[in-house]
């Protein structure tokens, strides 16, 4: 499996790679939403070939596509916190 981290700032943290099993997979983790996650990661976005969305708390629709929806979801929150 390669992991790497595709981007990162004070607030979100965007890791992708390729599995073996998996395929490739995109997960988004934001530290401000530690507290509201199951396992207390932050792990708001979790996609990949083999299983599709696994996890989806950003609001946007499952059938976007996995880049565009991170990118979005950053923007927008970014946007919001001005």
């Amino acid at each position: 499996m390669s992991r790497i981290t595709l981007f990162s700032n004070d607030r979100f943290s965007l890791v992708g790679g390729e599995d073996h099993v998996l395929g490739r997979f995109v997960q988004l983790f934001d530290k401000e939403m530690v507290d509201e996650t199951p396992e207390q990661e932050g792990l708001i976005y979790d996609w990949c070939e083999l299983w599709g969305v696994e996890i989806n708390y950003t609001g946007i629709p499952n059938n976007t596509l996995p880049h565009i929806l991170v990118e979005n979801y950053i923007k927008e929150t970014q946007k919001k916190n001005l």
